[in-house]
């Protein structure tokens, strides 16, 4: 720590540098204006002064202070043959710590100002650590804010119906946080890949995402960060922090970020299967009734037709209306036995069984989709974003 001594007395001087020599590091001065220049110069924490050195006053060394900082330094120590009220008044109000009339106890003056030394010293840890107390504050809110995008993602995954929506949810979500992004996603129908603005991707982010998706969960390279599963990829661009911790926690948020939207994006494509399927059990049911509908007509038609002909061919054979009638009675009824309604009725029903459990999961999916569409009419994305 440094000490600056104000004297003209040089014999006075080398007491006070005896005294002082092996708690400080020492330097002096003849007047005022030599003593300002060495507190421009140097780090001094610590001045000792006469009151008055020809015309000039040790409240000039007050005016370097800081007004703004109340432990601003140096600490303006004044040793003076002046005591009177008037001019200690003025010497606090100006700004000085501690006022010493000589003659003065030198052990009580040397423990003064070692005391002093110690209370600066005591003051500037507690800088410290309050400064490290506000950066670990810092980082916890900003891995908190990472850690509540990932979650205020997640949760809002369950609302979205189709993978536009899903990518203007994370997307915009992200970019409000400040984290510009692009994700991927991938079936047997191919790519769709939707760029921060929701834009769909050029041609050299494409390019990014074939050569990348299958280099592991993560792969890093410069400042870019890829996260992959096995249907989705998210690319992290370029974050407007330049934090090293805020990247972590990225990395780690997105590291369980991806596997959600991976899960939800295949739960869309098995909801999507089950739609495609209860089309087209409706078509093949449609397409029975319209098959059953026929064959009845027909068999009717036939049945018609063979009974006119047996009819018309017993006159021929002589018979008697007895047994014209016998045979006729039999021939229908065996033509009517040959009935295959029944049997497609079973397959009708068990059809419309199906429909039956289908059909409410999809309505409430459609019902979902349209409450989902009218929030986001209605709420703009940002409004849900929360901020720390």
């Amino acid at each position: 720590m440094d000490l600056l001594i104000v004297e003209q007395d040089s014999t006075q001087t080398e007491i006070y540098e005896l005294a002082f020599g092996e708690h400080f590091t020492v330097h002096t001065a003849s007047n005022m204006l030599e003593a300002v220049t060495n507190i421009q110069e140097h780090d001094i924490s610590i001045v000792i002064t006469d009151w008055k050195i020809g015309k000039t006053k040790a409240s000039i060394f007050c005016e370097q202070l800081d007004a703004s900082q109340p432990m601003a330094l140096p600490v303006v120590i004044v040793v003076s043959d002046e005591g009177s009220d008037d001019t200690l008044r003025e010497a606090f109000n100006a700004g000085v710590s501690h006022y010493i009339t000589k003659p003065y106890n030198v052990l009580s003056f040397t423990e003064t100002v070692i005391g002093v030394k110690h209370q600066i010293e005591i003051m500037k840890q507690m800088r410290a650590d309050n400064a490290d107390t506000r950066e670990v504050a810092q980082t916890a809110l900003s891995q908190a804010a990472i850690y509540g995008t990932g979650m205020e993602i997640v949760s809002a995954l369950n609302a979205c119906n189709d993978i536009h929506a899903m990518s203007k949810n994370i997307l915009t979500t992200l970019r409000f946080n400040g984290v510009h992004a692009a994700i991927q996603y991938r079936d047997e129908n191919g790519t769709t890949s939707y760029d921060t603005d929701m834009s769909f991707c050029d041609e050299t982010t494409e390019k990014v995402f074939t050569v990348l998706h299958d280099q592991g969960r993560i792969y890093r390279f410069g400042k870019r960060l890829m996260l992959n599963d096995t249907d989705v990829s998210l690319l992290i661009k370029h974050v407007a922090r330049e934090d090293p911790v805020i990247h972590d926690a990225i990395l780690d948020m997105g590291a369980k970020l991806v596997p959600a939207i991976n899960a939800r994006f295949n739960t869309l494509r098995q909801q999507q299967a089950l739609s495609a399927t209860h089309a087209d059990i409706s078509s093949v049911i449609n397409q029975i009734r319209q098959i059953v509908i026929s064959q009845a007509q027909e068999k009717v038609r036939v049945a018609k037709h063979v009974s006119e002909s047996i009819q018309d061919s017993f006159h021929m054979l002589e018979m008697t209306e007895a047994q014209e009638a016998f045979f006729m009675q039999l021939i229908e009824s065996q033509l009517e036995a040959r009935d295959e309604v029944a049997e497609i009725q079973t397959v009708d029903d068990t059809l419309q069984a199906v429909l039956a459990r289908l059909g409410p999961q999809l309505e409430s999916q459609a019902d979902s989709k349209t409450q989902s569409n009218n929030a986001q009419d209605d709420d703009p994305i940002y409004q849900d974003v929360e901020f720390f």
